[in-house]
């Protein structure tokens, strides 16, 4: 499963940024290692279907992209940092089954 995840997503892990994505029902999690950042040190950006952590303190930065493919609804992105570590909650877009057109 994890091989999926990856192929969908097509991570991009800095060095030395522990880093793990998970699926389960209807959200992907990542989870990403943080020590020594605070809130303040974060920022989290979407563009162009890519959601980049940035973390920059005193001491050092970090970065790590997640190209989403189309698979995440992307109003409904959240995070949470907790001693240092920083989970991400992307819920999966719902499937359109479509519709029919008519021909005139």
């Amino acid at each position: 499963m994890n091989s999926l995840i990856n192929t969908l997503f097509n991570d991009i892990r800095a060095p030395r940024t522990s880093s793990s994505i998970k699926e389960s029902g209807d959200v992907f999690t990542s989870e990403l290692e943080l020590p020594g950042f605070a809130k303040k040190d974060i920022n989290i950006q979407i563009t162009d279907d890519i959601l980049t952590v940035s973390a920059k303190n005193k001491e050092r930065d970090k970065e790590f992209k997640l190209f989403l493919n189309g698979l995440v609804s992307e109003d409904h992105i959240s995070a949470e940092l907790k001693n240092g570590l920083l989970k991400i909650t992307l819920p999966k877009k719902t499937v359109s089954e479509g519709r029919k057109v008519e021909i005139k």
